[in-house]
């Protein structure tokens, strides 16, 4: 299929023999992709563009092999892209072809798209625009990728589209090549004020798998913080497996965790702005800071009010921490920590931060039944993944205020009672 994004059709080899050849097919005619040449372009770009981020794909050789003649534009995509070309059976040479730099053509075909499906729907390129659409694209949801990939990524094209043209209006800007691999069609939007890049096929991509949390709407707020004062450092809980864990400055939330074998999230650290986190990326000053950034961080993490609230659930009681956005961090206040000692009347508590916001707590001296529910409780919120929060299913032991260790059983198995997860997860 044509709009197969992250896979290569052919994988050979080049006539030379020391190049990789990769073979990207379309069976469309001219005129087919003329009825849908904006996400024509931007799927050939990102079929002719990614397998070059692949091992081996820097050197390889790419050719698209249509079945019958060549729409222009798509010629013109084919040969900017330093592609080769291949029609009906025949090689097309390029050396004429009007070549342009692709970010270009993906500038142009996303405006074009986002203003089509704005014009569709009768909205305008704003906010209250966006969060129409929004509501439009989660009542028809696009179809599994498995299923049918076409109808999966133009989904997914037009909202980003659509995200582009409301960021156009109210800051300028235009589509740039991505620069660091980061989104699955490699482009990405940069404002004309300075506040960075934004990936609204990335935030495309996260609105249909976990919702409203995933808001485009929120990449407004993102550079409406660049402009403003710097707020105070702090650190942000990401899941172990977090794809930037090696680009920002961050560190395990629990050293010799990994080591026993648990799933430990990181601390990423940044600044904590009034509708975002700024993420600190490494640039080999700030990731040689990290003490003094976590002073600082502990100490504005002390000024986060905190409530806890028990919950008795079949058996297993736990509190609930609510400290807002922070609410998993608090994990690493010591003060806070000790006073739920105090509270829970025991030397050691169990905790466990399975998602973002999400804080839960219980006697960490009870038997081994009661660890099992609590460990049971915090795998189960862990997989259930509300919102793509997750954090880790880890369960932490603390003791006078301070992370010493991490729960483990000989055996996981979780209630035997159905009606436990029942109401707790659903």
């Amino acid at each position: 299929m044509y709009t197969s994004l992250h896979k290569v059709d052919i994988v050979a080899k080049d006539p030379s023999g020391q190049r990789s050849l990769f073979v990207q097919t379309d069976h469309r005619s001219a005129e087919e992709v003329a009825s849908e040449l904006e996400t024509s372009v931007i799927f050939a770009l990102a079929r002719i563009l990614l397998p070059r981020r692949m091992p081996d794909g820097k050197t390889a050789v790419v050719r698209y092999v249509c079945a019958g003649a060549v729409h222009p534009t798509l010629k013109e995509v084919i040969a900017s892209t330093d592609a080769q070309l291949e029609a009906s059976g025949e090689s097309v040479a390029l050396d004429g072809v009007r070549r342009r730099p692709a970010a270009d053509f993906a500038d142009e075909a996303f405006a074009s798209l986002g203003k089509r499906v704005l014009a569709l729907h009768r909205l305008e390129a704003n906010e209250a625009g966006l969060a129409t659409y929004e509501a439009i694209a989660a009542a028809s949801p696009p179809p599994p990728r498995d299923e049918d990939e076409g109808g999966h990524w133009t989904a997914i094209t037009e909202l980003a589209a659509v995200t582009g043209e409301v960021l156009r209006a109210k800051y300028g800007g235009r589509w740039v090549d991505d620069p660091k691999d980061y989104a699955d069609i490699p482009f990405m939007f940069k404002p004309a004020r300075e506040s960075g890049l934004v990936n609204p096929v990335g935030k495309a991509v996260k609105f249909f798998l976990h919702g409203a949390a995933e808001s485009p709407r929120q990449l407004l707020q993102l550079i409406e913080d660049a402009g403003k004062p710097d707020g105070p450092i702090l650190f942000s809980l990401k899941p172990s497996h977090w794809g930037m864990r090696g680009e920002a400055v961050c560190e395990p939330l629990f050293a010799g965790g990994e080591r026993a074998g648990a799933d430990i999230p990181i601390l990423v650290y940044g600044r904590d702005q009034p509708n975002t986190f700024a993420l600190f990326m490494k640039d080999g000053k700030r990731e040689q800071e990290m003490s003094g950034l976590r002073t600082e961080a502990l100490a504005a993490l002390s000024r986060i009010e905190a409530s806890a609230e028990r919950i008795d659930l079949e058996g297993l009681t736990f509190w609930g921490v609510d400290a807002g956005y922070f609410g998993a961090e608090k994990i690493l206040d010591v003060a806070f920590m000790k006073s739920m000692h105090e509270r829970l009347k025991t030397p050691m508590l169990a905790a466990a931060i399975p998602a973002k916001s999400q804080l839960l707590l219980t006697n960490g001296v009870e038997g081994p039944e009661t660890m099992l529910r609590f460990m049971a409780l915090a795998r189960g919120l862990y997989e259930k993944n509300e919102g793509g929060r997750q954090l880790s299913p880890t369960v932490f032991a603390v003791a006078e205020g301070v992370i010493v260790g991490v729960a483990t059983t000989a055996s996981e198995a979780p209630p035997k009672k159905k009606g436990f997860f029942g109401r707790l997860l659903h």
